[in-house]
């Protein structure tokens, strides 16, 4: 269980704060108990967690420190994702990874996009609309949580980030 005043990752919002731990706001009918949290990347934003839902709160994690960052920094250095050639498959794996929210993957992910992106470009072609959209995604999850956790700008993140996995 999580407290309030607590940060947490929640699937693919990221970070955010939990600001209470109650009923949903201007709801008088529903005597639910819910996780509100307010996403770090987007603060107009609240989203209602049912406290006593299994499968919602096992999409919340706490934020990895900077040790468990580096652990899994070291355990994708040396591992490679192999691109998906066929599109409807291709688009059906990355949206479970991005939906299961694993950090390794996410790393991974990533970095197999970005390479076909280099090796399309090499040949004047470039990503469709859905492998960008999976790339960007991907990327600001990984990017977000490494810059909370080393205080540091999302761009600095990215460094820390190539340098550590190259």
């Amino acid at each position: 269980m999580f407290s309030k005043g607590e940060y947490v990752v929640y699937a693919v919002n990221g970070i955010c704060l939990i600001e209470d731990i109650g009923p949903m706001r201007n709801s008088e009918e529903d005597d639910k108990t819910y996780y509100i949290l307010r996403p770090n990347n987007n603060p107009a934003s609240v989203l209602y967690v049912p406290v006593d839902n299994s499968i919602l709160c096992g999409k919340m994690r706490n934020v990895f420190s900077k040790d468990e960052f580096d652990n899994i920094l070291a355990q994708a250095k040396n591992e490679r994702m192999d691109w998906i050639d066929d599109r409807k498959k291709r688009i059906s794996s990355f949206k479970e990874m991005l939906l299961q929210g694993d950090m390794k993957t996410l790393m991974l992910l990533a970095d197999c996009i970005y390479r076909k992106r280099n090796l399309l470009k090499q040949t004047g072609k470039r990503l469709s609309d859905a492998d960008e959209h999976f790339y960007r995604a991907a990327e600001r999850i990984v990017q977000e949580e490494l810059a909370w956790v080393l205080g540091v700008s999302r761009f600095d993140a990215l460094e820390y980030l190539n340098t550590a996995l190259s």
